[in-house]
């Protein structure tokens, strides 16, 4: 998270503000720095970030609508929790639209310069250790595959899909994992170069199947946030 400056952060319209604290929240999960569970406790976070309570609760709204955090009775906000059952069914709605997006794909024979050159990126962010923007770009990849096939419709329901279940993966997986999802990308572009529709989406099945089976193995545990420090970059004038 980059610093704002002050001058800058005067400017802000609510909505930017709101914009600003929903991705700084978003970022520390993808960092895990909240775990599931985490409580977000009211007031040191308005004073970290430098807002009123009403500005935090439309973000605290919002962050509910996408199911990121829980707002409990006598809790407040808290980081949610997530079922086995709730991830596997995000990622099965995943290969049903994404195994067809690519067998269309397949059939075209699509090159993909520019998805090659992201799977570059990945490959190098994921070597740098920079997990929470390897997780974006690796949604990315499968939001501008499916752009490829230029069916709006399959888009949108993805791009909502793949939101999720890239909070997933940044809420539940550690950078552990041995498999490297730039490797796996690449097969899947390589099946569609060649037509080879089946592979294609036996690939993308794979690939996303192993993220369902793994997740939730480990689960992180609620500890004590220092706020003002981890979210003082972001903190409104």
């Amino acid at each position: 998270m980059s610093a704002v400056p002050r001058d800058e952060q005067a400017e802000l319209s609510n909505d930017e503000i709101d914009a600003r604290i929903h991705l700084a929240i978003i970022d520390a999960i993808l960092d895990h720095q909240l775990p599931p569970g985490t409580r977000l406790v009211e007031a040191p976070l308005c004073e970290a970030f430098g807002v009123t309570r009403g500005t935090l609760r439309r973000v605290f709204v919002k962050l509910a609508h996408e199911r990121v955090i829980d707002l409990q009775p006598n809790r407040g906000a808290v980081i949610a929790m997530h079922d086995v059952k709730e991830a596997r069914e995000v990622f099965e709605a995943r290969v049903i639209l994404e195994g067809g997006s690519v067998k269309s794909l397949a059939g075209k024979r699509k090159v993909l310069p520019e998805l090659r050159a992201l799977v570059k990126r990945e490959h190098a962010l994921r070597e740098q250790g920079n997990w929470g923007e390897w997780i974006r770009l690796s949604g990315e990849f499968h939001i501008k595959l499916s752009e490829a096939n230029q069916n709006n419709i399959v888009s949108a329901y993805l791009r909502t899909l793949i939101a999720r279940t890239s909070l997933l993966i940044g809420l539940y997986e550690t950078p552990k994992r041995n498999s490297c999802s730039a490797d796996e990308h690449g097969g899947i572009l390589d099946a569609i170069e060649q037509g080879d529709a089946e592979r294609a989406a036996r690939l993308m099945e794979h690939h996303l199947g192993e993220y369902a089976s793994e997740l939730l193995t480990e689960t992180g545990q609620p500890k004590e946030v220092d706020f003002a420090r981890l979210f003082s970059p972001v903190r409104a004038a």
